[in-house]
């Protein structure tokens, strides 16, 4: 999965997520630990769940609420058991830090693919419990991205999608002069820099030949190429008419989840990378070969005051999948 900086607005999203607000009698609380999902929700849940379900939840009050339009904000995905030998023989991790256990959940905060047992998942104020149909049928027509992706996952991808406003007269104006006067500039300095600049061009260079070899590797990666394979292979039989048993394809799911812990993803898929939405990013990685088929995909929305190519986690509830349990 795509690393994200931690820029400012990383930062502030992660402090944001942590303060909870009460407008009566206004007061704010950071790190609170009271949630409308009680006990007897979670032992509700336990008995409800199945591997390959997806749960999506949120926080009551939290200020990053304010941050993605709907009634949710995060999302994971169901894996149920994960070992130490699952993490070795999919994911080639030897040594780690992750939490292990019987019925365990992978959802992502902030760019950071984790582990979580499903009891802590639980511990939220709004719940909602969606899966897949035990038996896919063709429903939609395949984005030719994903397709195109299945066919051949080492193509260089393509940029994620960014929707660019169109600048006024003035700052194209003061853009013009800026640039003006930067040339100018560099002008007068090129022959005091002349010998940094080649020595710097040549370092950048050899970084960048040592990033190309870097993606190589990740692009040839044979279990990827695998999996992509695979993938290809539920497309196309959903394709010609036939219906495939969703257990036959969670074996699938569960590896690319599992190989998520581990990976660092060069392809977007038309997501633009941001903070809010990388649990929606990493859920829908895992279930590309079939979430399409349920209206799950892409789409641009106003998310913190800027328009997105993003999937919002209400789009999995809003969806075609079957609501199994549900509180908000």
């Amino acid at each position: 999965m795509q690393p994200y900086k931690p820029d400012f607005i990383t930062k502030l999203l992660a402090g944001l997520s942590n303060i909870k607000v009460f407008k009566w009698p206004l007061f704010i609380s950071y790190r609170p630990n009271n949630f409308v999902i009680k006990g007897y929700h979670t032992r509700e849940i336990l008995k409800l769940v199945k591997p390959g379900d997806i749960l999506v939840r949120s926080f009551n009050n939290y200020l990053d609420n304010y941050t993605i339009p709907g009634t949710f904000t995060q999302v994971g995905f169901y894996l149920s058991e994960v070992n130490e030998q699952h993490l070795k023989k999919f994911a080639n991790i030897e040594s780690h830090n992750f939490k292990l256990g019987r019925q365990m959940v992978i959802h992502s905060i902030g760019g950071k693919v984790i582990l979580e047992d499903l009891i802590d998942f639980c511990r939220c104020d709004a719940l909602a419990i969606m899966r897949f149909p035990r038996q896919i049928k063709l429903l939609q027509e395949i984005p030719p991205n994903l397709e195109n992706y299945f066919l051949n996952p080492t193509a260089s991808p393509k940029p994620a999608k960014t929707i660019v406003e169109e600048p006024s007269a003035k700052k194209n104006w003061l853009a013009k002069f800026k640039r003006n006067k930067q040339q100018d500039s560099d002008e007068e300095t090129v022959p005091k820099k002349s010998f940094f600049a080649k020595f710097k061009r040549n370092k950048d260079q050899e970084l960048e030949n040592v990033s190309i070899e870097e993606n190589n590797e990740i692009k040839h990666d044979a279990s990827t190429i695998a999996l992509a394979k695979a993938e290809n292979e539920i497309a196309q039989h959903l394709k010609s008419g036939k219906i495939i048993e969703f257990e036959k394809i969670f074996k699938i799911l569960y590896r690319l989840a599992i190989k998520e812990l581990n990976t660092t993803r060069e392809h977007n898929f038309d997501i633009e990378p941001f903070y809010s939405t990388s649990s929606t990013d990493l859920v829908y990685f895992i279930t590309k070969s079939i979430c399409w088929n349920y209206a799950i995909i892409p789409e641009t929305s106003k998310v913190l005051f800027k328009k997105r190519s993003v999937i919002l986690p209400d789009a999995f509830v809003d969806g075609d999948l079957e609501e199994i349990w549900k509180k908000v």
